[in-house]
């Protein structure tokens, strides 16, 4: 699936399959945006693997937030790292070596 251009992604806790900034490259490489702090119009909060309240962990401020946020009418989505992958297509190789050099960097 190629996310719609604008699609919006916030990321917490800690991410199994890459850094956040290698997760916020990618998003950018597809035509997403990673804003920094949650709002209504955000579209998905990303809850990493690793410490993930899906996993025995405990759940992060951002999430506790969200949650709200969508009690009260908000159109977000709390997706877990595994969805957030599924979500986005193979990555080219133009996008793998963005995301390699953010690792160096």
């Amino acid at each position: 699936m190629i996310i719609p251009k604008g699609t919006s992604f916030v990321f917490v806790g800690k991410l199994s399959s890459m850094t956040r900034d290698q997760a916020r490259i990618l998003v950018e490489s597809k035509g997403g945006i990673c804003p920094s702090a949650l709002a209504p119009e955000l579209d998905y909060l990303v809850v990493g693997n690793e410490n993930s309240p899906l996993y025995g962990g405990e759940k992060r401020p951002k999430q506790i937030k969200a949650e709200a946020m969508i009690d009260a009418g908000a159109p977000l989505a709390i997706i877990d790292e595994n969805e957030f992958l599924g979500l986005l297509d193979e990555a080219t190789p133009a996008e793998l070596e963005a995301i390699a050099e953010a690792e160096i960097s």
